[in-house]
């Protein structure tokens, strides 16, 4: 597992109940807190727990000279930063002839690299429907701290394979441990794409508005208030009609979001409140994922011909809130 923060210290987590895994994983910025202490989990799903990870890396280098060998799986839960760095330049030393790589990673248009850098290997684009944060980001000492919601969710498909039916036989082993021993709901989808778009109805709609709008406004908050919840179901209309046009697909409705009113009422919903990842990446002057949830998806609406006004304007904005960054 490379990147130690929420998504992949709750996922390693679940996978290392199996007994037939393994889990190693990569830290970087927790990676001291993480080898000493490791993580404290509060799951709303799965209860209270302590998970001290079978080996912590700080470098991918260290990871694979320490096992003398590559890994059958390189599951990427790193951020998705193109303008700053090539995920896929960070995952060459773990893998190998064999290895299955597996993206845990937000966005559109994510898979590229990967297939360009590693031609010969199973690719898994996979989504995640989870809410799950790291609650304690400013601290240095003790274990770190997860908070997770009621669910957990994984859609995957092989986005490139050489293979054929010996990939997806390793692919459905892997899932089977996330599922029999991990407790997560999974499935398996021959076009993965669809849920892409799916999980970017909230995605590109929440996470730059949630910056756009400042302080500590969780998702609920902008919601309950009716010009931003205008603008959120405007946005979320531009993602519907470009994730059909891109897919020629409907989307799967995951947790019942068939059209931008539903998705607010499902935020709306959920009892507990939500805060985006970009909005805390903008609190704490780190770099947002704005290319793989904007820039990626207007150039796309640019190739097929899609009206995307509100994506646009986001995507100036954040770029003049991260270049405010240094000011």
């Amino acid at each position: 597992m490379i990147g130690g923060g929420a998504i992949g210290g709750l996922f390693a987590w679940r996978l290392s109940l199996s007994r037939n895994v393994l889990v190693s994983l990569v830290c970087r910025s927790n990676y001291h807190r993480v080898k000493s202490n490791g993580y404290l989990m509060n799951s709303a799903q799965f209860g209270q727990g302590v998970y001290r990870p079978y080996k912590v890396y700080q470098t991918v280098e260290e990871a694979a000279e320490d096992q003398g060998a590559v890994f059958d799986y390189v599951i990427v839960a790193l951020k998705a930063l193109p303008n700053l760095y090539d995920s896929s330049q960070r995952v060459v030393q773990a893998v190998g002839p064999n290895t299955m790589i597996l993206l845990f990673q937000n966005g559109i248009g994510i898979e590229q690299p990967f297939v360009a850098r590693f031609p010969d290997n199973p690719l898994v684009s996979t989504v995640a429907f989870i809410s799950v944060k790291q609650v304690d980001e400013t601290t240095n000492d003790g274990p770190v701290v997860l908070r997770h919601g009621g669910f957990s969710f994984l859609a995957a498909g092989l986005h490139h394979t050489t293979g054929g039916l010996q990939d997806m036989a390793k692919l459905h082993f892997l899932f089977d441990a996330f599922e029999s021993s991990g407790g997560v709901s999974t499935i398996i989808e021959s076009d993965i794409q669809p849920y892409r778009w799916q999980k970017h109805i909230l995605n590109g709609s929440t996470n730059p508005v949630s910056v756009i709008c400042g302080g500590s406004t969780s998702c609920q908050e902008m919601v309950a208030n009716p010009f931003c919840k205008k603008m959120l179901e405007d946005i979320m209309a531009e993602i519907f009609v470009l994730g059909k046009k891109v897919t020629g697909k409907p989307f799967p409705g995951v947790d019942g979001i068939t059209d931008p009113q539903s998705a607010t009422d499902y935020i709306a919903s959920i009892p507990v409140p939500v805060y985006t990842s970009m909005l805390v990446d903008s609190q704490c002057k780190r770099p947002m994922e704005r290319d793989v949830i904007l820039k990626n998806p207007i150039e796309l609406a640019d190739k097929f011909g899609v009206d995307v006004p509100h994506m646009r304007a986001l995507y100036a904005m954040l770029t003049m809130i991260e270049e405010g960054y240094s000011r």
